[in-house]
């Protein structure tokens, strides 16, 4: 009988909508296929981990005046690979929950009862350094800027509409004028060197609350201005609004310093923003007084910008050193069977199509596949999920009924490994399979 084509198969047979798994497996924010975005995050996978970062981190900003923390990968050492442990969407799906009440859940987790939840209320911003849109801080202020008006999970509205409906609530009216006479106020209290006078434009849109005109506003603004030393006023416009709301601490979750700390981007560069570091989150105000900054680091991104930190006097990094440990924060390798189950499960929810029968949610894999698949991947999110991504594609494609421990070994052994990548067998071998997984 002649084969089918794998889609049909995944369709019919299997009964899913599509290959449930990234193809690449770099979150990418603000995308709309979940595969790739990082939404479909689970904080069980890490447990152990959403608390550290919980308790360092979050109760850190709120309560002990922590300034930076350190998100690490230390898989590999220096010259192995340390990507792929899922620091990205650890960060995008605490900076989420945080949104979601102010961070009472997360206080409420650690023990603290109502009234202590509510006592230190937070919230929280994403952006990154890349090669193509932020290479600077200032830069990278504007992103997280941006995310503030622009980013929503699904129907939940920007962080921007619920600080505005909170001003509101506080001031007990939603008339613009007193909303901007309440950021303004904050402004003319402030004490300290600043960076400059708040964006009015800015101002006005965070308190007329329509979230459309917000965003727009901000994506106008020219890409060559959103990389200026300027563009650092927008973050610290949005920081008035926060604390005008009764927000006194936010945190900037900071992702991709390796593109910052990149052999392209000249040491000078590197060494002036790090200065910028210093200045912005230590010495300038709104940001001095309100923000908490966790970077995501590994081994070489940390060798790139060690020197510089420390001539800058920027809190420590090394994730060794025990004076270190308050902010510091290690993922490591996934070593259960339950926590890869655990990780591979909302991929498949997501894409069943209503039609599969009673019976091994995690099918078409056998259990014993699942184990193969951890295996081979030495623990590492990002690979397992590629590598779950490869065995689907060929299942498929050979129209198996399941993916058995046979299977999955027969096809993980023929795929590529990191240190393998220069080996034009291998690279022939990856490339009869499509490519599914290269770096």
């Amino acid at each position: 009988m002649p084969s089918k084509p794998k889609i049909v198969w995944m369709k019919i047979q299997w009964k899913y909508n599509n290959n449930p798994f990234p193809s690449n497996g770099i979150a990418v924010l603000g995308g709309e296929d979940n595969r790739e975005n990082g939404l479909l995050f689970r904080p069980e996978v890490q447990q152990e981990k959403v608390q550290e970062v919980n308790e360092k981190f979050i109760l850190g900003a709120a309560y002990s005046g922590l300034k930076f923390g350190y998100l690490w990968s230390l898989g590999g050492g220096i010259t192995g690979d340390q990507r792929g442990f899922g620091k990205s969407s650890l960060l995008q799906y605490v900076v989420e929950k945080v949104n979601h009440d102010f961070g009472r859940s997360f206080m409420l987790d650690a023990g603290l009862n109502d009234a202590d939840a509510d006592e230190k209320p937070i919230c929280a911003v994403l952006a990154s350094f890349d090669m193509a849109n932020a290479r600077s801080l200032a830069a990278v202020f504007f992103e997280a800027t941006r995310y503030a008006c622009r980013f929503r999970s699904g129907d939940a509205p920007t962080l921007a509409a619920r600080l505005h409906e909170r001003l509101v609530a506080k001031l007990g009216t939603a008339e613009p004028a007193a909303l901007e006479i309440a950021v303004m106020g904050v402004w003319d209290n402030m004490r300290g060197r600043t960076i400059g006078p708040p964006v009015d434009d800015l101002i006005r849109l965070l308190c007329l609350g329509d979230q459309i005109q917000l965003g727009r506003f901000i994506d106008s603004v020219k890409a060559g201005a959103r990389g200026r030393v300027s563009a650092a006023n927008y973050f610290a416009t949005f920081l008035l609004f926060a604390k005008a709301a009764g927000v006194p601490h936010v945190i900037m979750g900071c992702d991709q310093l390796e593109d910052f700390a990149a052999t392209s981007t000249t040491r000078q560069k590197r060494a002036t923003e790090v200065e910028r570091f210093r200045d912005y989150v230590l010495e300038l105000q709104p940001m001095a007084d309100m923000l908490c900054v966790v970077v995501t680091l590994h081994p070489r991104a940390q060798q790139a910008i060690h020197d510089m930190w420390r001539l800058a006097d920027l809190p420590d990094p090394a994730p060794d050193r025990v004076e270190n440990q308050s902010r510091v924060v290690i993922l490591e390798a996934i070593e259960s069977l339950d926590r890869a189950k655990a990780l591979l499960l909302p991929y498949l929810q997501e894409a069943r199509n209503g039609q599969a029968a009673p019976g091994n949610e995690y099918a078409p894999f056998t259990e014993e596949a699942i184990k193969i698949l951890l295996d081979r991947s030495d623990g590492k999110p990002r690979d397992l999920l590629r590598k779950a991504h490869a065995l689907f594609e060929q299942g498929a494609e050979k129209n198996w009924a399941e993916i058995d421990a046979q299977h999955a070994a027969n096809v993980l052994d023929s795929l590529s490994t990191p240190d393998d990548q220069g080996d034009p067998n291998v690279i022939a071998r990856t490339n009869s399979l499509e490519n599914l997984w290269t770096y």
